[in-house]
């Protein structure tokens, strides 16, 4: 059994006028692409996270990719510090 990865990555978000900061889906799935495969040796080639989630400490969310030996897998994303236009989250990666 796989143990859960628990991972800090930071990220830009997209700043949307009068309605606050949003991260932006692209590049929270970039991060964890980048993180995993860092970690893992293994690159996720299909990662998808919800648009709209709020750049604020506190936020959590989660976004989607096929693992290694096909099985779908979860990486729940916690905000720790939002700074300017960056967020800091931790990143806890496990099958799904």
């Amino acid at each position: 059994m796989r143990r859960p990865l628990l991972l800090l990555a930071v990220l830009s978000v997209g700043l949307l006028g009068g309605c606050g900061s949003k991260i932006d889906p692209d590049g929270a799935a970039k991060s964890v692409v980048d993180v995993v495969s860092g970690q893992t040796k293994f690159k996720p080639k299909d990662v998808t996270c919800p648009s709209g989630v709020d750049a604020e400490v506190g936020t959590e969310f989660d976004c989607k990719f096929t693992g290694p030996e096909g099985k779908e897998y979860t990486a729940h994303m916690k905000v720790t510090k939002v700074e300017g236009d960056n967020v800091e989250f931790y990143v806890e990666s496990k099958p799904s």
